[in-house]
């Protein structure tokens, strides 16, 4: 154990060492990268990442942590260099990476496998995406609206019965792709699909489905909000219960599209080396604040067939 003494000799034998380090020096973390930063040198004689803010001011050098892994959502896609071309903003991109770094011949690369926690991806806007409904289904002949009855019930003796049914709604809804976004052909993406309240219809309801970014690829998902219930009646031994109700099924017909959002950074691998790297990256998030710059969007029409029942009531009847 250390005593006051001997601590003290070793700080004034250490302070000289500490004094001589310059303090322009970034220390070296093994931690996040800071989120303002927006470019990234790799340090290929260090196996670093030095992070930059806008202004090009120095955050530190940052240690590869090749144990974290990249993170994702079951609503993202690893975006390849092809897709980053194809985002409204990518002149803006090239054109960044020129004025910083200068216009020699480069590779675009996305996804490094040296850089796990720097993805680019493509990701499904999470919101649920509206329904423009088609007219009016409720005007326009889509509903048929009739009486139904439920299967009779002997009554063995005088008292009560109670008879159960189920009430509500099921939405069975077909998805169809009219025009597919510029990223990720063929991927399929999870969204929710929100419909609005329709007069005499359906109240609002929103369905969870998959779509697949290819055009005119169809798929189909069904959304249950029914309930259990029942109905209690007197009744006399011999005669036959049973449940009257309205059902009712309609087709409504609409539209949406799925915002298709690139994330990320986006790494320009030179072939001669500036200021100092080979490779730099851009934070596309930071270029290009706006969505619609690194947007593109999948289209579709929907068919949704409705079954509903309701207004049950109980009738009882002497049996043939």
């Amino acid at each position: 154990m250390l005593t006051p003494l001997t601590a003290y000799l070793l700080f004034a034998l250490l302070l000289p060492f500490v004094a001589a380090i310059p303090s322009g020096l970034s220390v070296r973390q093994a931690s996040v990268i800071p989120q303002h930063a927006t470019h990234l040198a790799y340090d290929e004689d260090t196996h670093e990442v030095i992070a930059f803010s806008s202004n090009r001011t120095n955050l530190g050098r940052f240690v590869l942590d090749q144990g974290l892994g990249r993170r994702t959502t079951g609503s993202c896609v690893d975006m390849s260099a092809d897709d980053v071309k194809k985002i409204p903003g990518w002149g803006t991109l090239e054109s960044t990476a020129q004025q910083n770094w200068g216009s020699g011949s480069y590779n675009l690369v996305t996804n490094d496998q040296n850089f796990p926690d720097q993805p680019a991806q493509v990701c499904a806007d999470t919101s649920i995406v509206p329904i423009a409904v088609d007219g009016d289904p409720s005007a326009s002949g889509s509903c048929t609206t009739q009486n139904s009855t439920s299967e009779g019930e002997l009554v063995g003796a005088n008292g009560t019965i109670t008879l159960q049914h189920s009430s509500g709604s099921t939405y069975t809804t077909t998805t169809t792709v009219t025009k597919q976004s510029a990223f990720q052909l063929g991927e399929e993406v999870g969204v929710e699909i929100g419909f609005p309240d329709i007069a005499d219809v359906s109240a609002k309801f929103s369905i969870s489905t998959t779509i697949t970014n290819t055009l005119s690829t169809a798929t189909t998902s069904t959304t249950d909000l029914t309930s259990a219930g029942s109905v209690t009646l007197s009744s006399v031994a011999g005669h036959s219960c049973y449940l009257q109700f309205t059902s009712q099924t309609c087709t409504i017909t609409g539209s949406g599209q799925i915002r298709m959002l690139g994330t990320g950074w986006v790494w320009f691998e030179y072939n001669d080396a500036t200021d100092g790297h080979y490779k730099w990256a851009l934070n596309m998030d930071a270029v290009l604040p706006n969505q619609d710059d690194k947007s593109s969007f999948i289209t579709f029409k929907t068919a949704t067939a409705t079954a509903s029942t309701s207004e049950y009531h109980g009738v009882c009847i002497p049996s043939d």
